[in-house]
């Protein structure tokens, strides 16, 4: 009995150490810049969305919080560089569903665990892949591009990378249509719209970022949208659902996350002030512009979204066919 009652104060006082770390912890942060790692190559989605929050936590925290692009492996590299680090912090990620929620059923192993190895800090945005083709291609809607793809037997395709949304995406297209596509990964879409304006390949799936810009000026076609409904920002582009492959869907979106462990009075200061900071008008308006819907969620809002976001790319890859070893 005696060493029960002596084990209970001292148990209270771990506790009550631990909470008041915390508390210190999330009133001092940050003391010093803040790295955060993108997961995709510079110029991209990804990229503009961490520059963005980043720029915001550095006015609004008073200290600089530092885009560093590592990208790579479908995201797993720069991924394993914040799940390896110290859980302090000072070191974030931001990237796709890719290291988040589709990794796990490309890889037979990762460097890191999807489940345990981040704390979810905030949905950041969801950006809806828009089916775009070179002006040279003849096609205004779907059907006409499967028919011309099928009258020429083969047609290279774009995608941001190896197992990116963007291949999935048509890779899913290919198996509800039956279709032949040759596949031309490029490190990003930076590259790969790029080389689609300049006719070095004749469709993708891309993020409306990188491809409404585009569309606007005529260097490229939008052909179908792979959402469920069409988006704000351009509403005469119909979705792939609508032009006959009904339940067609393959949405990406954006997360912020820290190290597995971080202080949750740092985790929730920060997802607070992402929520403001994607709030304010002039960023609602740039981005909106893009086709990208900004979000700015809890940390459990968060979760929520990776647990089903991963059951449903889970089925996608399944579908597909797509494996990375």
């Amino acid at each position: 009995m005696s060493k029960r009652r002596a084990t209970i104060p001292h148990l209270i006082a771990v506790a009550a150490l631990a909470i008041g770390y915390g508390l210190a912890a999330g009133q001092s942060y940050p003391s010093k810049p803040v790295r955060i790692i993108v997961t995709n190559p510079a110029g991209g989605t990804v990229d503009i969305l961490a520059r963005t929050v980043g720029d915001h936590l550095g006015k609004a925290l008073g200290q600089p919080f530092v885009v560093e692009n590592r990208p790579g492996a479908n995201g797993n590299i720069g991924t394993e560089l914040l799940t390896k680090g110290p859980a302090d912090g000072y070191t974030l990620m931001v990237g796709p569903p890719g290291p988040f929620a589709i990794n796990a059923s490309l890889f037979s192993r990762l460097p890191y665990n999807p489940s345990t190895d981040f704390t979810p800090v905030s949905l950041l945005a969801v950006a809806p892949l828009v089916l775009v083709v070179n002006p040279s291609v003849p096609a205004k809607n779907l059907e006409e591009l499967l028919r011309g793809i099928r009258g020429q037997g083969r047609v290279s395709y774009a995608s941001q990378g190896l197992a990116s949304t963007g291949q999935l995406a048509m890779e899913l297209l290919k198996s509800m249509t039956g279709v032949q596509m040759d596949h031309v990964p490029y490190k990003g879409s930076a590259p790969a719209i790029a080389d689609l304006v300049a006719g070095h390949v004749k469709v993708a799936f891309d993020n409306t970022t990188s491809s409404l810009p585009h569309v606007r000026r005529g260097a490229l076609r939008a052909v179908a949208v792979a959402e469920k409904r069409r988006l704000e920002a351009a509403p005469d582009i119909p979705t792939v659902d609508e032009q006959g492959l009904k339940g067609f869907e393959a949405t990406p979106w954006f997360g912020i996350a820290a190290r597995a462990g971080t202080s949750r009075d740092i985790v929730e200061k920060l997802s607070a002030e992402i929520a403001v900071g994607l709030k304010e008008p002039e960023t609602q308006k740039k981005f909106f512009n893009l086709g990208v819907e900004l979000r700015g969620t809890t940390p459990e809002e968060f979760a929520g979204t990776i647990r089903v976001e991963t059951e449903k790319w889970g089925r996608i890859v399944k579908l597909s066919g797509a494996r990375l070893d």
